[in-house]
């Protein structure tokens, strides 16, 4: 099978050397290449590098490399050779590629552009009829909104990605994942009995155990997770010393593989905390936090969590030694 050339995007790559740029305006025609099921592995091994990669240090330094991946995987798609099975394949690489791309871009607080990209997996979901990938993209989409200050569209999101999870009969952490969105949005907008009815209902899936037809982008989801989504919905409906609780064994629970989610549940905690009136635990917290981001961490959204937490501190400054020093330590790093 071959396919038209269509227009192919001239930013610079980044590792990748048959992306290299030029210094004209326009680029000389790429070979055409054949693409066999090695090449399908390899792409698919490197989309699952960089989810992996994101998890444990964040989007910041992702989101540039997996464009050029996907620019990549797009030119295989109009200017390859291929067989008809390969070609379903590299566009569904290309849709994993294009909301974890979002994903990326949600990270490092490029909110616009997340946002192009999840419109761009979702109509690529829908037009290949990939139920998993419309689940999943509409899963980050609710993710995202809750940080936009939009509850009622996270809910929305939420519920319109269970009915596609319904139809093509997902496993139960998936519906979990799903649920603990929904209760994301409901916490965010301030209805608790409708967050505490999703929160049972995402630990009534997550007990139910793993599946062998887990996709890998619900993997991250273990206990650890699931606490700190929860104690986060309890600190945003204001219940901080139950939110203080959570988040606090999340943080223990979690491994190094995730240290971007255990970075962004130790600043949830250091703000709670403060809330609870518990400096000590705030700044131990906080102090946690920071020492990620110095270590290599690379989420804008984290930083920007610490900003808030250095904002709570700062009514406390005048009283306490340890939130002074914190404060400064919080301006030096991320400021």
């Amino acid at each position: 099978m071959k396919r038209r050339s269509a227009l192919f995007g001239a930013s610079a790559a980044v590792g990748l050397p048959w992306l290299t740029p030029t210094r004209t305006s326009s680029r000389p025609a790429l070979p055409e290449v054949r693409v066999g099921e090695d090449d399908v592995h390899e792409l698919k091994e490197a989309a699952a590098d960089l989810d992996a990669i994101d998890q444990r240090f964040g989007g910041d330094r992702l989101w540039r490399t997996a464009r050029s991946h996907l620019m990549w995987v797009q030119h295989l798609i109009d200017d390859g050779t291929y067989a008809e099975e390969i070609g379903s394949e590299l566009h569904q690489i290309s849709g994993q590629l294009t909301t974890s791309l979002g994903w990326f871009c949600y990270d490092a607080n490029r909110q616009e552009e997340a946002r192009r990209y999840f419109s761009e997996a979702l109509n690529t979901a829908l037009l290949e009829s990939d139920l998993p990938l419309a689940t999943r993209t509409l899963s980050n989409m609710s993710r995202q909104s809750v940080d936009l200050g939009k509850p009622r569209e996270a809910v929305r999101l939420a519920k319109l990605a269970a009915q596609h999870a319904a139809s093509w009969s997902a496993p139960p952490r998936v519906n979990a994942m799903l649920a603990i969105r929904a209760a994301q949005g409901y916490s965010r907008g301030g209805d608790e009995l409708s967050a505490s009815t999703a929160i049972k209902r995402a630990w009534r899936y997550f007990d139910q155990g793993p599946s062998d037809r887990d996709p890998e982008w619900v993997l991250f989801l273990n206990e650890a997770e699931l606490v700190c989504l929860e104690g986060m919905c309890r600190s945003d409906l204001g219940q901080y010393r139950r939110a203080v609780k959570l988040l606090e064994r999340s943080a223990t629970l979690q491994d190094i593989e995730h240290s971007r989610n255990r970075g962004m549940c130790l600043a949830r905690l250091a703000t709670a905390a403060v809330e609870d009136r518990d400096l000590d635990r705030s700044v131990s917290a906080a102090r946690e936090s920071l020492r990620l981001i110095d270590g290599g961490q690379s989420s804008t959204r984290n930083r920007l969590q610490l900003l808030v937490v250095r904002d709570s501190l700062t009514p406390h400054g005048s009283r306490s030694r340890q939130a002074r020093e914190t404060i400064e330590l919080l301006n030096q790093h991320i400021a």
